[in-house]
């Protein structure tokens, strides 16, 4: 069994929808939630923030599939979060696949 499969978070994840703008635009998340397994890691911490300055603290999301986006939204420990950025997909054979997400608590 591996660490990717048999996280100690449950994560639920609202995936971005395609909107017919013209644009190829995206909609956030109003898709059906996603219930994932998956390991949260703290990624970076708001004590380093310049003064005047409010910064929250990162999580990475590790999880064998991640049906998340730049837009969607993450529900996890009783907070909603927004992904930053492109998660990064990893490829390899079926034991190492995995996907891995950047959040931030939304305020």
């Amino acid at each position: 069994m591996s660490l990717l499969d048999s996280g100690p978070d449950m994560v639920t994840v609202y995936p971005t929808v395609p909107v017919d703008d013209g644009y190829g635009g995206t909609e956030p998340g109003p898709g059906t939630p996603v219930a994932v397994r998956a390991r949260v890691l703290p990624a970076t911490t708001d004590e380093s923030g310049e003064p005047g300055y409010l910064t929250g603290t990162e999580y990475r999301v590790y999880a064998r599939t991640l049906p998340a986006g730049p837009w969607s939204r993450v529900e996890w420990a009783g907070a909603t979060w927004a992904v930053v950025g492109e998660p990064q997909c990893f490829g390899g054979g079926r034991r190492l696949a995995h996907d891995v997400a950047t959040i931030r608590k939304r305020g």
